[in-house]
């Protein structure tokens, strides 16, 4: 009896660990979640992105710390491969004008490395929205094409006027 217990134990513990492979490889191959948000623009005529959206899917990690290598090591600065490029393409404003930031899930990264369950380190030093996203959040007085909102600064002005002369 205990020989046939062995045997079964064995084989339970074989046809788990099987499934438990066929389980972690078919998410590794997935496909990306559905809901990514579209990029501002194509790249050319011929691709989307730099690389073909599947290389890209695959191995953007791989150009972007090549890029990096390049302009820290060796000085060479291009914007192909660059993570503000890909920035400035692929994270869009909302309805509201908002970006999303990496830690929401509709970040264009976020979205993907979420679903990949992948941590990146990328955003402690990087921006995570456009150039002009960060530019008007140091400066909300200013719309996201650089004109300055006159009625909210006229009432900001008044408004501190008005604290200047009661005291």
């Amino acid at each position: 009896m205990r020989e046939f217990l062995t045997k079964y134990f064995s084989y339970l513990l074989l046809v788990i660990t099987i499934a438990l492979c066929v389980i972690g490889i078919s998410t590794v191959f997935a496909d990306s979640p559905a809901d990514i948000p579209p990029a501002k623009q194509k790249y050319s005529e011929e691709t989307l992105c730099v690389e073909p959206v599947e290389v890209m899917r695959k191995q953007h990690f791989e150009f972007v710390l090549d890029h990096r290598d390049e302009t820290v090591i060796e000085g060479i600065r291009t914007k192909k491969h660059s993570l503000n490029e890909c920035i400035d393409c692929h994270i869009t404003a909302n309805a509201q004008g908002e970006f999303a930031r990496y830690s929401e899930d509709t970040h264009f990264c976020a979205s993907c490395h979420q679903f990949a369950a992948v941590n990146i380190d990328c955003f402690q030093c990087h921006a995570d929205r456009p150039e002009e996203a960060v530019r008007k959040s140091k400066n909300p007085n200013r719309s996201v094409d650089g004109n300055v909102n006159h009625s909210e600064q006229t009432l900001k002005d008044y408004l501190e006027l008005s604290d200047i002369n009661s005291h």
